[in-house]
């Protein structure tokens, strides 16, 4: 079956932590705001998560996000509860094992939150050793990404992971707490699944398997001539790539910010820029020469309520063997 593309929230609170969402009312604003399928990630309680995922409004993978002095960590879809308490900095590898012995997936929130007393833990000071124990992290948090300066941070540790050999997928986590207050999200996670209905499983196996976009508009992404994209490990040398913007597919999910898409630019290890190519209309087409062991993402970027040089979408990247 053919992968399709679906707008997702991977971050979400109700009245089982601290959000003012009911589970009913968060369901029906995210379908109210075209999305097709949202994380549960309550503070250290799956408690909300039956209820969501009987509702049957919107396809739900539930969670929680581990709420600790050391960082914030979301743990999806873990059949049995492993102790958060005693999670250390120096220690949390055994943590993260334990969560994948029963079958869960983790990830980074907000990685550069300023912490205590704002937020409590809300920085990231885990010592991970093993990062292929992690499975994503939140390069964008809030629901106005472009505005939020720890961002550029998290995209720096992003790809200081990525350098080490690592795969890790980049996400959203709007952190969405409320119905009032930034009520349109300015962005979401676009998740690349199999085709059909979307299914919690499949929001998990899009997350694992880095098919994910971040995007504060359009859906933007981009392939090989055979195919190959995000998420894929492909042969070095020349490769052209094709970059896609669907701003077709942005005009279903309510925006609260005008944009306007300019420049893709590619990107590889140590953060460095192949190539800026100016968008005057339909795919775009480049070929580059791809070096073995690295690895490639584009982002796209323009204005945002006629502010210039906004970052307006980030793909997770594809993988040369």
């Amino acid at each position: 079956m053919l992968e399709q593309w679906f707008a997702c929230e991977l971050h979400c609170h109700t009245v089982h932590s601290d959000g003012d969402f009911t589970v009913e009312s968060l369901l029906k604003t995210a379908r109210e705001r075209k999305l097709d399928g949202i994380c549960l990630t309550d503070h250290n309680t799956q408690s909300g998560v039956p209820e969501a995922q009987k509702a049957g409004i919107l396809p739900v993978l539930g969670g929680m996000e581990w709420t600790t002095y050391f960082g914030h960590m979301p743990v999806l879809d873990c059949r049995h509860d492993v102790d958060w308490r005693d999670a250390l900095p120096d220690t949390i590898d055994e943590k993260l094992r334990q969560v994948h012995e029963n079958g869960g997936i983790c990830g980074v929130a907000h990685p550069f939150q300023i912490g205590t007393p704002i937020c409590t833990g809300g920085h990231w000071d885990y010592k991970v050793q093993d990062w292929s124990l992690v499975e994503y992290i939140e390069i964008w948090s809030e629901g106005s990404p472009f505005l939020n300066t720890a961002n550029r941070r998290a995209i720096k540790l992003w790809e200081s992971i990525l350098d080490k050999g690592y795969r890790l997928t980049p996400t959203l986590g709007r952190d969405w707490h409320r119905p009032t207050n930034n009520m349109y999200p300015a962005a979401c996670t676009y998740l690349l699944c199999d085709g059909g209905k979307l299914t919690p499983e499949k929001m998990k196996i899009a997350i694992r398997n880095g098919r994910t976009v971040v995007s504060a508009g359009p859906l933007f992404y981009f392939e090989t001539e055979t195919g190959a994209t995000v998420g894929d490990t492909i042969a070095a040398g020349d490769t052209e790539l094709i970059i896609h913007t669907n701003t077709d597919r942005a005009d279903t999910v309510p925006q609260a910010n005008g944009y306007n898409p300019q420049a893709v630019r590619i990107f590889t290890n140590g953060g460095k820029m192949l190539s800026e190519i100016p968008i005057d209309g339909g795919d775009l087409r480049i070929t580059l020469p791809l070096e073995a062991a690295h690895w490639y993402r584009a982002e796209l970027w323009g204005e945002i309520d006629g502010k210039p040089d906004c970052q307006l979408a980030v793909t997770a990247p594809i993988y040369t063997e």
